[in-house]
């Protein structure tokens, strides 16, 4: 139900779902903005306290224009109520990862447009666009100690399928998913 418009972007249609933007290296600072704010609001907790607050910006905005320029992923701004909203980034796995063809390497929404849905329409999107891509299966790691997420995940119909633990460092556990689409 989405049209094409200007700037790559994704407009809503008449059933007024989230504008997506497919990112251009113009918007890695936004982007940069948004994954501070995300991880703050995530992570607080589970990630030390200094990671946190050692967040390089110009490093990460470096790394979202790499992502963004590279053909094998999609980057997509998320917009709600005029405000960004999140983001996505969907392609090639992660280095180290030799499962599925295709991964969810980030899924954010900043905590105010959590709880309303909208993390089912992008999710909808994402496996809209890994069946474009000719693909019926994909994958996605998570934080493990990331509860809220995990619980979205498993109710999207992901299976865990390997589990990395018990670092000193709480950031480096992780739990790989994959999912199956009809």
């Amino acid at each position: 139900p989405h049209r094409r418009g200007k700037a790559g972007a994704t407009n809503p249609g008449a059933d007024g779902r989230m504008i997506m933007i497919e990112a251009t290296t113009g918007l890695a600072d936004r982007l940069t903005k948004l994954k501070r704010r995300v991880w703050q609001e995530t992570y607080t907790g589970i990630y030390p306290a200094q990671k946190l607050l050692e967040f390089d910006e110009a490093r990460h905005a470096e790394k979202f224009r790499r992502l963004i320029a590279d053909p094998a992923n999609q980057v997509v701004l998320l917009r709600e109520d005029g405000q960004d909203a999140g983001y996505f980034v969907l392609g090639k796995p992660r280095p180290g990862w030799t499962g599925p063809p295709i991964s969810v390497n980030a899924l954010y929404l900043i905590s105010d447009f959590q709880h309303r849905g909208l993390g089912r329409q992008v999710w909808q999107e994402i496996e809209r666009r890994v069946k474009q891509a000719g693909f019926t299966v994909f994958g996605c790691r998570c934080n493990e100690h990331n509860e809220r997420a995990l619980t979205f995940y498993r109710r999207q119909g992901g299976v865990e399928i390997a589990r990395e633990s018990g670092h000193a460092d709480r950031s480096e556990d992780q739990i790989s998913l994959l999912f199956h689409l009809e």
